[in-house]
Order: C-alpha cells, then structure tokens, then sequence
C-alpha cells in the first residue's frame, strides 16, 4: 500500500491536488494519502493535517509578518515526514514553502514530486538549480516550461492545464443570455479583496449608469471571504456565489480580475476583462527588484503581448480603468480583437486530461523509486 504525503497553498493549488488525488485513486484505489492543503483536498478523503490553503497568505510583507506560525508549521512537517517517511512528497505549486520542503525531504532520502512549476522562468531564476538537486521530476503545466526544465537536465513532463478538465465540464458563454452580466473576481484572499473590491465597486458603479440593469456577480471560495464582500459591497447591488466561478464565467460578458490564476480562467471561458493587481507598497517594491517579466497576467505572458489591459498598483483607478471597460462591454472592435486573441491563447493549452497524466507519472516515479537529483 502506497503512501502519498501532499503540500498545497492556495485555493487554485487546493483546487488543482483535490483532482489529482482523485485520479491517482481511481489509478491505485489502495493508495494512502496525507498532508496539508485545504478543503477540497479534505473532501476528497485525504488526512489534511493543516488547512494551508484556507491561510492564503500573499506577498513579501504579508508573509514576513505570518514568519513565526509559517516556520513552525514547516518545522512540525519535517519532524512528521522523518519520523513517518511516505514513498513519495508530491509538492504542488506554492514555492515559498514547497522548496525548502523539497531540499529537507530528499535530504531524509524521500523522492520528491513538483506538480505545477515555480515560475523560474519569471523570477528567481537561480531556484532551477536547486530544484535539479532535489526534485526528482517536475510536472509542468505550461507547454514552454518542459524544455526549460530539460535544458537544466531535470526530468521535467509537460502534463497539460489542470484547468482545461474543469472548462470541459462547464457551460461555454452563450450570446443568448436576456440579461447582462459582469464578474467582480477580487481574488481568494483577504488582502486582495481588502485591496481590490472598493475600486472594482467603483468601476462597476460607472457601468452600471452606462448599462442599467447589468447584473454585477462575485464568485467566493468560501462564506467567510463572501462575508468580507458583503460587508465591502455595503449598498452596492452585489450577487454573491460561494464556490460559483464557473458558473459566473460561462455567463458573464466582462470581467475584472486580480492577477493569478482566476486569469487564466476567464481566457479559457473566452470572457474579455482587465486585469488588476494591488499588494502593500513594501510588497510590491521587493515586487519591482525581483521580478524581470514584461507582464503579470499568465495570458499576455504566454501570448507574448498584452492581449488583456493590466493596471497595476497606482493604475487601479476608474478614471483610468473604465473608459477600456466600456469598450469592452460593448460591441466594438477592441471587443472582437480580444475574443480572438483569447481563442489563440487558449488553442496553445491543448486539451484536457492534466490530473490523469500527472497521476500516471506519480505512480510510474514511485515504482520505480527514483529519489531526485
């Protein structure tokens, strides 16, 4: 019998290791799994022994200040994997706490798995190196990052989106829908949403006197962020999804969006929007030092231009935001030309299937026992 021990951050990192634990049992029904992650992961049978994701902490500051509960929590989980070692670490995204786990695991001689790559190739590129001494494969989820990883002589496996497996099973947009609907998508965090939802509110306040009756929607991952935009919202007519992304995308005609994954999410939905992104000043200068790519959202960096406007910090304005809104609510070209650039994007991810491969590749590495690096 198997054991798995499994490290996810985030609520897309919780979303994406909640399905391949799915399919790594319907490909081993015996196997064992534990680790930490978040409530997905959980509802899937798996012994969460620390809800990760539900902490959503983000950026340098904020993490700064969460240091002392972080690094007890890292040092309960190395103790537990020396003194309970699993037959394979699967770490899924969140690099912060996922590499330094990975370093400690291989050294107590346990392979190591990395589901969802850290974005070398946008900062930090140096961590490449010791990934290749610890990672004994990297299971990418971007066609580019195979030979990236190939090149440093890892054993890296292009595995596809996880993403594309959700999109398949939802409703696409229709040009039928009677009423109009607009996504507020602040994020899964509080600090976005503290950050993002008072200029989104604004923003949409100036649609809505252009466009009277628009139906404005924010999808939640759980009550307690929906109760944080309630709060926010104050009078604002606000509808408000619980775990309704999906829903909301394969409705909405325009989207405004906080950088990260929900971004990548409206592309594969085919809904143009702008994106936003707002951290502490302190975040976003360290942001400035270390970060050496020409965009944020996961769209343009793959389109390799800005398919999707992104203001930034000082820029999430409405002055400056909504006169592109408009535009792109309305039947315009700059509407038309978006449509199709987010085809094209979403034509490079290919099709479904991601957490199937991926599972394949956990199980065949953990039969044949090759430890990284």
């Amino acid at each position: 019998m198997k054991r798995i021990f499994m490290v996810a951050g985030e609520s897309s990192g919780d979303l994406h290791a909640s399905n391949l634990i799915r399919a790594l049992r319907e490909a081993d029904p015996e196997l064992v799994c534990e680790g930490l992650g978040g409530s997905r992961m959980a509802a899937t049978g798996m012994d969460l022994r620390y809800d990760l994701a539900g902490d959503g902490i983000m950026g340098f500051a904020e993490v700064l200040k969460h240091y002392p509960s972080i690094r007890r929590l890292f040092l309960d989980t190395v103790a537990y994997l020396r003194e309970s070692p699993p037959d394979c670490l699967v770490l899924v995204d969140y690099p912060g706490f996922n590499i330094r786990l990975a370093k400690r695991a291989h050294a107590l001689g346990i392979p190591v798995v990395y589901y969802i790559s850290p974005t070398v190739w946008a900062w930090k590129k140096r961590r490449i190196h010791a990934l290749k001494r610890c990672v004994g494969k990297m299971l990418v989820i971007f066609p580019f990052e195979e030979k990236i990883y190939r090149d440093a002589g890892m054993d890296g496996v292009y595995v596809g989106h996880p993403l594309l497996d959700h999109i398949q099973d939802s409703d696409l947009p229709t040009e039928e829908e009677a009423e109009m609907v607009i996504g507020l998508l602040p994020g899964s965090r509080a600090q976005e949403i503290e950050r993002l939802m008072a200029p989104m509110l604004d923003v949409a306040t100036g649609i809505r006197a252009r466009f009277p009756g628009t139906r404005f929607v924010v999808p939640c991952v759980n009550e307690a962020r929906a109760a944080q935009v309630r709060k926010l919202a104050g009078d604002f007519p606000l509808e408000i999804r619980v775990d309704g992304m999906y829903d909301v995308l394969s409705r909405a005609r325009f989207c405004l969006v906080a950088s990260g994954t929900a971004t990548l999410e409206v592309t594969l939905f085919g809904v143009p929007m702008i994106i936003v992104y707002r951290v502490s000043p302190v975040s976003y200068w360290l942001a400035r030092m270390l970060v050496h790519v020409k965009y944020i959202g996961i769209v343009n960096i793959l389109a390799g231009r800005g398919v999707v406007p992104e203001y930034i910090q000082d820029a999430v304005t409405p002055e400056r935001i909504l006169p592109k809104a408009l535009a792109l609510i309305g039947d315009t070209p700059e509407r038309k030309t978006m449509l199709d650039e987010l085809a094209a994007v979403r034509a490079l991810l290919g099709g479904g299937g991601a957490s199937a491969r991926a599972a394949r590749e956990i199980l065949s590495f953990t039969q044949g026992g090759v430890h990284g690096g």
